[in-house]
């Protein structure tokens, strides 16, 4: 059921091109298309994903036979923050950085990477999109890989995301930090980890607003002993710095999706309406399915069991 009360989403101060609420781009002759999910459990989203992923992934095949038998597939972003703490793996073994007695649940991915933390507070963003065709039809400089130059507006979308709360940051690890302020060291802000097939992508970003940071203290956070995790809020208070509203995921989710959009740097012939606040639908997860254009016979696909780590 669809709340009556107004959207958070609506809410937002952004540029006008983003102020209606579904957000289509039309890109090298396809859609891309994102929503807002509100508080998701993580294992749930994953299969989303994977439901999207794997039907955009098997359009391509059947067009490259020259069979064409399923329709086109947008491309899709979509926005949550996890209703509930999970720690997750990438491909490579990392589970010696997990706690002994870890008692957070944890999954293991396909994504590339070590450990993260993902829950409530954090915003996540995943683009399921055929990012070879969008680094094709950038018009701006870009290096020569695709996974690279995705890589740089994921977070170049973080960054300016943080400039926008008055909060520096910086490029490291594929990652966001944020820079050093007095004796404090930089302190990571954003994490990206991708998972490709065909030059399909899926899981995405995450950044890191007014989440309890101590879930990163227990863990060795992707790969680098030592360093420390922070927050747009965490930031603000170090800093003393002032917002007119206390950064919260489902207020930033438009400004990240704005920065994101313009950090791809597509032709001008881009068509957008609205970001699609799914966040009080009780049927989120079909909802997406159905406006992406994946088949019916797909869509039972995503209900297969996210894969479990350690």
């Amino acid at each position: 059921m669809q709340s009556s009360s107004p959207s958070p989403i609506a809410s937002f101060t952004a540029s006008p091109s983003l102020l209606p609420s579904l957000f289509v781009l039309r890109a090298c002759g396809g859609i891309m298309r994102a929503f807002y999910l509100g508080k998701r459990d993580y294992r749930r989203v994953l299969q989303l994903q994977e439901a999207i992923f794997d039907a955009k992934i098997a359009r391509q095949v059947s067009v490259r036979r020259g069979e064409c038998t399923l329709p086109l597939i947008s491309d899709v972003t979509l926005l949550v923050e996890h209703s509930a703490p999970v720690y997750t793996m990438g491909r490579r073994d990392t589970a010696e950085g997990l706690p002994k007695h870890c008692h957070v649940d944890t999954v293991k991915t396909k994504r590339g990477g070590g450990i993260t933390y993902h829950g409530p507070g954090q915003l996540t963003m995943y683009p399921i999109a055929s990012i070879q065709l969008l680094w094709k039809a950038c018009t701006a400089q870009k290096v020569r890989s695709p996974i690279e130059w995705f890589t740089w507006v994921l977070e170049e979308a973080m960054i300016q995301s943080s400039a926008h709360f008055g909060i520096p940051a910086h490029r490291f690890k594929s990652g966001v930090w944020a820079d050093q302020f007095n004796d404090s060291p930089p302190r990571k802000l954003g994490a990206i980890g991708l998972q490709l097939g065909s030059w399909v992508s899926m899981h995405g970003a995450g950044f890191n607003v007014s989440n309890d940071l101590h879930y990163f203290d227990d863990i060795i956070m992707c790969e680098l002993p030592g360093r420390r995790a922070t927050s747009l809020c965490n930031e603000l208070a170090q800093r003393g710095l002032s917002s007119a509203t206390a950064p919260q995921a489902r207020l930033v989710a438009p400004l990240l999706l704005e920065n994101f959009v313009e950090s791809l740097h597509q032709p001008p012939d881009f068509v957008v309406p609205k970001l699609l606040d799914l966040s009080s639908d009780e049927n989120w997860h079909d909802a997406v399915l159905v406006a992406s254009g994946v088949p019916r016979g797909w869509r039972g696909r995503s209900a297969r069991p996210a894969a479990a780590g350690a």
